[in-house]
């Protein structure tokens, strides 16, 4: 799994998770960013005995949060899904329109504040941490059993 993270970069947007790294122009292809894979993601990672892969979670959520909030600011709306190589835009592709309001959205952000809320930004008077931070992060508290050979 550590070559996974490592040769996706998935670790490496600064607005989300892509779905997947293949660019079809479907809604479930990159660039798209979807609630309930953050969650996941998240989830799993946080649960890690390593205080440095916890950590990741959590600028994992930060960063999903800083872009539901900028989206949020600008258009008044919450969005099924997200463009990550957009500047976190409101997501695209597939056979119809993307969808605002969306309850997995607003569940997953409602989740993150739960959580982390006494440590999460909006990102209003800060930057995104730099990407290859997480991953770097990731990486080095991963066992080196882990690792490939």
């Amino acid at each position: 799994m550590s070559g996974t993270f490592q040769d996706s970069q998935i670790l490496t947007y600064q607005h989300g998770i892509p779905t997947s790294l293949r660019k079809t122009a479907q809604q479930w292809d990159f660039p798209n960013a979807w609630a309930p894979l953050q969650d996941l993601v998240i989830r799993g990672l946080a649960k890690s005995p390593s205080s440095r892969t916890q950590e990741v979670a959590f600028q994992l959520a930060q960063n999903w949060i800083r872009t539901n909030f900028d989206v949020y600011s600008q258009k008044s709306a919450m969005y099924e899904k997200y463009d990550i190589s957009n500047g976190g835009q409101p997501g695209g592709g597939g056979e119809y329109e993307v969808q605002e309001g969306f309850g997995w959205t607003n569940g997953v952000v409602l989740m993150l504040l739960d959580r982390y809320g006494d440590r999460l930004s909006s990102g209003t008077q800060t930057a995104f941490l730099e990407p290859h931070y997480l991953a770097a992060t990731l990486l080095l508290s991963l066992p080196l059993s882990l690792l490939p050979q």
